[in-house]
């Protein structure tokens, strides 16, 4: 659902910095209950949210099949076995379906480098 026009501009009086009081002087017939339906309106249009995430977990797994899955013993253990090979977190990260992200905390919490 579209926004009204006279949404659209409270919402760009918002975004501008514009207080309350600002807003209701630009137009004499708006209201705070204006502002507040603007808002409302604002968050009508706003695609669904991913439980307060503000990422997908399907859609990264799309790219890293094992993110966000538990490690297993054998993962530790082939994580330690290419890092001690010297491979870069990037190629790791590859061999292993998981992010780079993932990759560098895995290796903090086995103590095979300093904590980020």
């Amino acid at each position: 659902m579209p926004l009204s026009e006279k949404s659209r501009a409270i919402l760009q009086a918002i975004a501008k910095g514009h207080t309350y009081e600002q807003i209701l002087v630009q137009d004499l017939a708006w209201t705070y209950h204006d502002i507040f339906k603007a808002a409302a309106e604002a968050l009508e249009t706003e695609p669904a949210s991913n439980d307060g995430k503000s990422y997908s977990v399907e859609v990264i797994r799309h790219e890293h099949p094992r993110a966000y899955e538990k490690w297993s013993a054998e993962e530790d253990s082939e994580l330690s076995k290419l890092f001690r090979n010297g491979k870069s977190v990037k190629e790791i990260a590859t061999v292993l379906n998981r992010q780079g992200g993932a990759i560098r905390s895995r290796l903090a919490k086995l103590n095979l480098v300093a904590p980020a």
